[in-house]
């Protein structure tokens, strides 16, 4: 199925009133008790700031987002939106600017030689500059592609391994107590096999908080943390011993990514499992990065970033080598290998009618597991021609 040729279409979207807020974001602060030398975000998971300056639109304005198609010699084309925002004259540039700087790599190719595609653009972040969106743009169009044409999900044509995987929440609060009670609400009434907080209390305040969230919610829940960086070695080995006590799944992001030997002498000293490479990843260097990590044993669990479909089962396939298990991937991933044990869930997602599913399939998350429901039902396919007279702009 060769590319002929990449069209973008700028469409309108629904009205929206712009609003900015520093009480959604917060700010840095030193890690508690201050004198670590290491900053951290002063509200934590959850915690929103009332204070602080929010700027919000008179009246809802028009917004526009960009689709980039490729056009197929086959019956159906690879598609996905790239851009959104106010003003369609930038958006019309980046349509062009797409169709000036990588449309002639794609064009001429076959669809389905993924691998070929992810090669080019991986490369095309170091000699084009991209960054990571671009390849993960492409290669999950391109597998979304596939799907629609095998008229099979993604975990079942990279080779289902399984049909669900447990699921636990994030849980977060001004308070430690306010922490917890975020965590009984969850775990109660939304059926999680377990949760995460994101707390950057520092230690003597995150020890407590492992002890009353163990406290509260028995022994058989699975509990998390995730520090986000906010810690010295010697305050991740103090830290982990006492999860160690509690009985934690894993400390998460203890110390910044780039600490490799840092890393290393953590996972040296623990019994707890040690998750990273969160940062490093977000940033393009995965699956490549992970290797040093795990041939220097500074990683226990690595985080999933690999770049698109394909650089997420590069990196799988690299850690299992390892006997590594890896963490967060995309679900239809997670399905088709066995080292991802658990999904990080924002929230309950219930299964749709028999008659909403479709070959590409629909992520579940109910009774504290994930899963993917679907059917052989074809895809609804765009109608090029009325979006083409809808629209703003083909370029």
């Amino acid at each position: 199925m060769q590319i002929r040729d990449v069209k973008c279409y700028l469409l309108q979207g629904e009205p929206a009133t712009r609003q900015e807020s520093c009480g959604a974001r917060g700010s840095i602060a030193p890690v508690p008790p201050g004198i670590s030398g290491l900053l951290t975000h002063d509200q934590g998971f959850g915690a929103v700031d009332p204070e602080g300056f929010t700027f919000t639109g008179e009246e809802p304005e028009p917004t526009y987002r960009l689709m980039i198609r490729l056009v197929t010699d086959g019956e159906l084309d690879a598609y996905a939106n790239y851009a959104t925002g106010y003003n369609p004259r930038e958006l019309e540039w980046e349509a062009k600017a797409f169709l000036a700087r990588y449309a002639h790599m794609l064009i001429g190719v076959d669809a389905f030689d993924r691998e070929y595609i992810w090669q080019r653009f991986w490369m095309a972040q170091r000699f084009m500059y991209t960054g990571r969106g671009l390849l993960d743009t492409i290669d999950r169009m391109l597998w979304d592609l596939a799907s629609r044409s095998a008229r099979l999900p993604i975990y079942k044509l990279l080779g289902a391994c399984r049909e669900s995987v447990p699921a636990y929440c994030n849980v977060g609060g001004r308070t430690i107590d306010d922490l917890v009670a975020h965590a009984v609400k969850r775990v109660e009434e939304e059926g999680f096999i377990g949760c995460k907080d994101h707390s950057y209390r520092g230690v003597k305040d995150n020890g407590e908080m492992a002890r009353k969230l163990r406290e509260t919610l028995g022994d058989d829940i699975l509990l998390f943390h995730d520090a986000v960086e906010s810690y010295t070695v010697e305050e991740a080995i103090k830290i982990g011993r006492v999860l160690e006590k509690y009985h934690y799944r894993w400390i998460e992001e203890p110390l910044q990514d780039y600490d490799i030997m840092g890393l290393k002498k953590l996972c040296d000293a623990l019994d707890l499992p040690v998750l990273t490479l969160e940062w490093i990843g977000a940033i393009g260097g995965q699956p490549y990065n992970t290797a040093p990590y795990l041939a220097l044993q500074a990683a226990d669990i690595v985080r999933q970033r690999g770049i698109g479909i394909t650089g997420q089962v590069k990196q799988a396939q690299l850690a299992e080598s390892f006997g590594v298990e890896v963490h967060g991937g995309d679900p239809q991933v997670i399905l088709a290998i066995g080292n991802d044990p658990v999904f990080e869930a924002m929230g309950v997602l219930p299964r749709p009618p028999e008659e909403d599913l479709d070959c590409r399939g629909t992520v579940v998350v109910e009774n504290g597991a994930l899963s993917i429901a679907w059917s052989d039902r074809p895809a609804v396919e765009p109608d090029w021609d009325k979006m083409a007279r809808s629209a703003v702009a083909v370029i």
